[in-house]
């Protein structure tokens, strides 16, 4: 029996009306840092625009510099700040950055 195509990666989103929300967007450990989540996020606001959607939205640890880099490479601008929003194992809290992009 053969294995088909391995997921290295996904985004998933929901949309209502002209706006979009991503609700994750994900790569695998091994394939981070080649471009996968550029060319995934890239595709996903082509595919999101051709339905119309005009305001893209998403939230983000502020702590996760990795993903706000990409974000800001697409020109996501901060328009909101959830205090204390993400817990950690350890009983931290993180603050959640709201990121729009205007399509």
């Amino acid at each position: 029996m053969s294995e088909g195509p391995i997921l290295q990666g996904f985004v998933v989103s929901r949309r209502a009306a002209d706006e979009a929300e991503i609700l994750t967007i994900t790569v695998a450990p091994a394939r981070r840092g080649n471009g996968l989540a550029t060319a995934l996020l890239g595709s996903h606001i082509s595919r999101l625009t051709a339905l119309g959607v005009a305001s893209l939205f998403l939230e983000v640890d502020e702590n996760n510099k990795p993903a706000l880099a990409l974000y800001r490479r697409f020109g996501f601008a901060q328009v909101g700040r959830r205090p204390a929003y993400y817990s950690s194992a350890d009983g931290s809290k993180a603050n959640a950055l709201i990121l729009k992009l205007e399509l």
